[in-house]
C-alpha cells in the first residue's frame, strides 16, 4: 500500500511540470451493524465504506491547440481501516475533450451506472440500488463493478441540458481461452432548472451478473430516473427492466421501480429516504422478489468532512422459491473528502 501511494504521488509530481494533475480521494470509517436470516449475527463491526466506498485516484488535463485538451484519470478502491487497495479498477482512461464533447478509452463508469438518479445518491443506504441490484441485472458493466473496460466512450457537449453518451466495448471479455464478445451502452441526460431526468440502455453478457448463464448470451436493460428539486425537497422515480438470456430455453425478466425523497434539514443537514422494489419472473416458476427500505442523514461538517448515520432493510425471495430472507443493515461513520 505505502509503494502504491508513493507511486501515485510521483505521477502526480511528475505531471504538474506539464498538466493540470489533481491527486485526489475519498475515506469512509465507521461502524456497522448487519444481521440477516440465516447468519451468524456478527455485531458492531468497524470498518470501511459503508456509506461511499473508499478511493484514490489521480487525474489531469493538458492543454494541446484550439481549445482541445487531453485528458486522463486512473481511481482505485481503499480499505480506509486495513489499509487495502484494490488496483485501479474503478477507472483509468485517457482521451480528448473539447467544443465535440468528450472521448475517452479505457475503463469507465457506463452510460447506465451514471443513470441512477437517487435521491440517496445510489451509495450505501440506497433502496433503489439494493432493490433494482436484486434480480438479474445491476449496473453490471463489463465486469460486474458498473464500469465497462477496453472501451470508447463519446459524450456530447451540453445542449440546453442536454448531453448524451455511447460506449462500446468490442473486446470486454477476451482471455486466452475465449472468443472476444462486445457491450454497447447508451445514454441520455435532461438536466436544467429543477428537473433532471437520465434514460440509459445498455448490453451486456448475462454471465457478468448471472454464473450460471450459457457463455455468449446476452441481457438487455433499460432504466430511467428522474428528479425534481420543489425548493423544500426533491423527489426521486426510477424504473427499470431488463431481459436476461440464461440459456437457449431460460430467460428471467426484471421489472422495477423506486421513490425517494431528499430534505435539507438545514445548511449542513441533509435527511433522505427511500423505498424500491423488484421482480424477477421466469416462466413456469414463481415469482422472485427484493423489496428495500433506506434512510441516512448527513452532516456536512466543512466542504470535506461529513458524518453520515443510516439504515437499510431489505427482504429477498428467489425465483421459484416461497422462503423470503429479511436482512437490515445500520452504520454511523465519517466520510472525508480529498
Amino acid at each position: 500500500m505505502k509503494k502504491t501511494l508513493i507511486a501515485i504521488a510521483a505521477i502526480a509530481a511528475m505531471g504538474a511540470a506539464s498538466a493540470e494533475v489533481t491527486l485526489y480521494g475519498k475515506l469512509d470509517a465507521g461502524v456497522s451493524s448487519s444481521t440477516a436470516d440465516g447468519s451468524v449475527n456478527q455485531g458492531a463491526q468497524f470498518g470501511s465504506g459503508n456509506y461511499e466506498g473508499s478511493r484514490i485516484g489521480v487525474k489531469g488535463s493538458s492543454e494541446i491547440a484550439g481549445g482541445v485538451k487531453g485528458i486522463f484519470q486512473i481511481e482505485g478502491g481503499l480499505g480506509a481501516t486495513d489499509g487495502s487497495f484494490s488496483n485501479f479498477g474503478r477507472e483509468a482512461f485517457l482521451g480528448l475533450t473539447g467544443g465535440f464533447g468528450t472521448v475517452a478509452v479505457g475503463k469507465q463508469w457506463t452510460p447506465y451506472d451514471s443513470a441512477f438518479n437517487d435521491a440517496m445518491e445510489y451509495n450505501g443506504f440506497s433502496a433503489m440500488g439494493k432493490a433494482f441490484c436484486g434480480g438479474v441485472h445491476c449496473d453490471d458493466g463489463t465486469d460486474g463493478s458498473g464500469a465497462a473496460k477496453n472501451a470508447i466512450q463519446y459524450t456530447t457537449p451540453a445542449m440546453s441540458g442536454l448531453t448524451a453518451s455511447v460506449m462500446y466495448a468490442p473486446n470486454a471479455d477476451a482471455t486466452s481461452t475465449s472468443s472476444a464478445t462486445n457491450y454497447s451502452g447508451f445514454g441520455v441526460t435532461y438536466a436544467n432548472g429543477p428537473l433532471s431526468v437520465n434514460l440509459a440502455t445498455e448490453k451486456v453478457l448475462s454471465s457478468v451478473n448471472t454464473s450460471t448463464a450459457t457463455p455468449g448470451l446476452y441481457t438487455t436493460a433499460w432504466i430511467v430516473a428522474a428528479g425534481y428539486n420543489l425548493g423544500v425537497a426533491t423527489v426521486n422515480v426510477g424504473f427499470e427492466t431488463a431481459n436476461a438470456d440464461l440459456s437457449s430455453t431460460v430467460t428471467q425478466k426484471d421489472s422495477g421501480s423506486s421513490i425517494g425523497l431528499s430534505i435539507p434539514l438545514n445548511k449542513a443537514t441533509t435527511a433522505a429516504l427511500g423505498y424500491a422494489t423488484e421482480t424477477t419472473t421466469q416462466s413456469g416458476l414463481s415469482d422472485g422478489k427484493r423489496n428495500a427500505t433506506g434512510v441516512q442523514v448527513v452532516y456536512a461538517w466543512n466542504a470535506a468532512t461529513a458524518v453520515y448515520a443510516g439504515y437499510l432493510k431489505w427482504d429477498t425471495t428467489a425465483v421459484g422459491s416461497a422462503t423470503s430472507v429479511n436482512a437490515t443493515k445500520f452504520a454511523t461513520g465519517v466520510r472525508y473528502n480529498f
